[in-house]
């Protein structure tokens, strides 16, 4: 009994994927051993699927307990709020 051609097209899109797996593989693996090689200090980034930690692996902090200073108007601002603030307080230095 002969091979079909569904069965010869499932062996070669068989073949195809795995090559492409391999190729990819093969390249990852070589871009992280040269990263080891020229930093071998590089510490990896920590996942965390519980959302607690942050990619250091430090407990995350609240946005709104960090205060940045903006240097044009000299105010402390909540972190989650300073791009609006920026945007809003250079806004207003420009129309002067």
């Amino acid at each position: 009994m002969g091979e079909t051609k569904e069965s010869v097209s499932i062996g070669i899109y068989h073949n195809l994927i795995t090559a492409l797996i391999q190729d990819v593989v093969a390249r990852e693996t070589t871009k992280q051993q040269l990263l080891r090689s020229r930093y071998p200090s590089l510490k990896t980034y920590c996942y965390d699927p519980s959302q607690q930690l942050d990619i250091n692996g430090l407990p995350k902090q609240q946005e709104s307990s960090q205060y940045l200073l903006c240097e044009n108007c000299n105010r402390d601002i909540s972190a989650n709020r300073f791009a609006a603030h920026l945007q809003r307080c250079l806004s207003r230095g420009s129309r002067r």
